[in-house]
């Protein structure tokens, strides 16, 4: 795919650029809806949806939602992956350049319960990746940077043979002056911290893994935020689920607070927020009201059960009830 031959599509605010997403371990995402699970016998499903799943393939979809230009690559293989890139093209509408591995792609199945909305999902183990095939993705990569703005890194990697790409991604960022986004646990996340990628969005489980500590007051949150500044990330963001997030760049330190909401799906809300901070930076909007968007973004995606099938409508609707406090 020759990305200066695709057309650029207008972003928020007439701003034109491209928003690149990986995601090392996309899936097909399989929901299947019925009224009781009965363990040991057949079940009989009325309907069931897919869609391509991965954090990336999220942040990609918000980005489209909101009229943002976006291209997203992910490790994909086998009829499982092209299954995810048909979805993200012709479904979605997202533009995709995947890179293509010899494993098969994992398939993801969530089976909820409907009368008491209760979610068993069951998470096949991600694709084995070759050395080969991941020095290929970095100059996959490479080709695509002269047309990105940001570029954010989603989730965790398959392969301890990956551990190492989300640091090399971001030291070829940074020498092409393009703004990262740091979204993983793990190894893969760990190792990318220190190549200081511009911003990092653990939810509080994660920076615990990523510091080693227990997180349970909003004293020990801001500590977190301090540790992950200290390790020279320009852009902390510690999302907090229904309560939002915390923010710390050197503009300023705040707590941006949603309205509440009736919650129908929160999955892919954290997603949501790395699409409307992608956006913002793309933007150079001032942070205060990146992280607006962030949040009304995230906020917009745990209204409906689909990830990313919210609009700007809805996302504009409520930027006006979004709170930023001080630290």
């Amino acid at each position: 795919m020759r990305i200066g031959a695709v057309p650029r599509r207008t972003c928020v605010d007439g701003v034109i650029a491209v928003i690149v997403t990986i995601t090392p371990n996309p899936c097909v995402d399989k929901t299947v809806f019925i009224d009781r699970l009965h363990v040991g016998e057949k079940n009989r499903v009325p309907r069931y949806t897919c869609i391509a799943g991965g954090k990336g393939c999220n942040v990609s979809r918000a980005v489209n939602a909101m009229g943002g230009s976006t291209l997203a690559m992910p490790f994909v293989g086998g009829h499982t992956g092209r299954h995810v890139v048909e979805m993200l093209t012709e479904e979605d509408g997202v533009r995709c350049a995947p890179i293509w591995v010899s494993a098969m792609t994992r398939t993801i199945t969530t089976i909820l319960e409907e009368p008491v909305h209760r979610q068993t999902a069951v998470f096949e183990p991600g694709p084995a990746v070759t050395e080969p095939e991941g020095a290929a993705a970095l100059d996959q990569v490479a080709a695509v940077l002269s047309k990105t703005t940001v570029i954010t890194m989603n989730g965790s990697a398959p392969d301890r043979t990956l551990d190492h790409f989300y640091h090399d991604v971001t030291r070829m960022a940074n020498e092409a002056g393009v703004k990262t986004i740091l979204d993983a646990y793990g190894p893969i996340c760990e190792q990318g911290l220190t190549a200081n990628p511009y911003m990092v969005k653990p939810n509080v489980e994660e920076a615990e893994q990523l510091l080693g500590c227990s997180i349970n007051t909003r004293a020990d949150q801001w500590a977190a935020v301090d540790s992950l500044r200290v390790k020279g990330v320009s852009l902390v963001v510690l999302s907090l689920g229904a309560a939002g997030a915390l923010v710390a760049c050197k503009a300023g330190c705040f707590h941006v607070m949603p309205p509440a909401i009736d919650e129908v799906n929160p999955v892919g809300s954290g997603d949501a927020l790395v699409a409307g901070f992608a956006l913002g930076l793309a933007g150079d909007k001032p942070i205060e009201d990146t992280a607006r968007l962030g949040v009304a973004m995230g906020t917009a995606n745990a209204m409906s059960w689909d990830i990313g099938a919210f609009t700007s409508e809805q996302v504009n609707a409520l930027l006006p009830d979004i709170t930023i406090t001080p630290r």
